[in-house]
């Protein structure tokens, strides 16, 4: 019986998003396909490769062999796929991308980055969501994510782009008249902390001095999940917030933020592009991924607006 490579490339994409639903998502074809596929592809085998549940997948000592003998066969026809494809064929289709509210509204990089997505392909409709929850590129059906800060873990490829400048401690006129500045970061217990949303609690604020770097929990005062919204609450008055430099450079300008402890480096937060897989990844998607870092390779870094 010959053997049926489409079967091995939905077999391989189980295995490395370990779900049939995130193969089907990240394929387009049926759940009900891929699981038949994968069922035939293991009766021509001759060996389980996969054990089911209600609930998960995980590869057999079987399945874990052959997926490291034929994943990078597989890689390399979609190489040579995309070698010869790429010189004729036209991104088109449906582009669907999450960002957050700060990078779609405080900097030139989703204008800039789309602008020329536009010129380099025409055909590709575009759909853009900016929001601060964390959604699920395959339930939700996006083809890429663009995230700052601390990644939680999952099985999405993430491709770090870039830095967005050190994170440092705002604070605003009216609440520094009412409270010493803190001297250093343990001082920070006596202070009302406005904090981006985390799900350990205290918050861990990290800080760096003369080469050597710690951690400072944080009781917070409050929690939200934007660093826009923690920029105005911070300039209110409400306590001291962490923030991206990009963001708050404007309110300082204006005098509405003080830097404080401005002797303890912080670590800078970064630019992430995520997908839900490096492989068979789709023209028009691989073309946004290309312009993103393109654009993060420049001199010019994404500036506030």
């Amino acid at each position: 019986m010959t053997m049926d490579l489409n079967a091995v490339s939905l077999f391989v994409q189980v295995a490395q998003l370990g779900s049939f639903r995130g193969a089907s998502a990240a394929l387009g074809v049926p759940v009900s396909t891929v699981s038949a596929k994968v069922a035939r592809l293991e009766a021509h085998l001759g060996l389980r490769l996969l054990e089911r549940t209600t609930r998960t997948v995980r590869l057999t000592e079987a399945g874990r062999g052959y997926l490291h003998e034929v994943a990078p066969a597989l890689e390399a026809l979609e190489a040579a796929r995309r070698t010869l494809q790429d010189r004729t064929i036209v991104p088109s289709g449906l582009l669907r991308l999450t960002a957050t509210m700060e990078l779609g509204l405080c900097t030139d990089l989703l204008p800039d980055v789309l602008a020329a997505y536009r010129d380099r392909c025409p055909q590709v409709e575009v759909q853009v969501e900016l929001t601060d929850r964390r959604v699920d590129l395959i339930e939700d059906g996006f083809d890429l994510a663009i995230r700052m800060g601390r990644l939680e873990d999952s099985s999405l490829v993430a491709r770090r782009l870039g830095s967005t400048g050190p994170l440092r401690v705002y604070a605003s006129p009216a609440y520094l008249s009412e409270h010493s500045p803190p001297e250093d970061p343990d001082s920070l217990a006596d202070h009302a902390c406005l904090v981006r949303t985390h799900r350990r609690a205290p918050a861990a604020w990290r800080f760096g001095e003369a080469g050597r770097t710690w951690t400072v929990d944080v009781p917070p005062t409050i929690c939200v999940n934007s660093y826009l919204l923690l920029r105005d609450l911070a300039e209110r008055g409400l306590g001291l917030a962490r923030l991206p430099s990009f963001l708050a450079d404007t309110a300082v300008q204006r005098g509405t933020l003080i830097e404080v402890l401005q002797d303890f480096t912080l670590p800078p937060a970064h630019w992430h592009v995520l997908f839900p897989s490096a492989k068979l990844l789709p023209l028009r998607v691989r073309a946004f991924v290309d312009l993103l870092a393109e654009r993060f390779d420049s001199p010019a870094t994404p500036r506030n607006r």
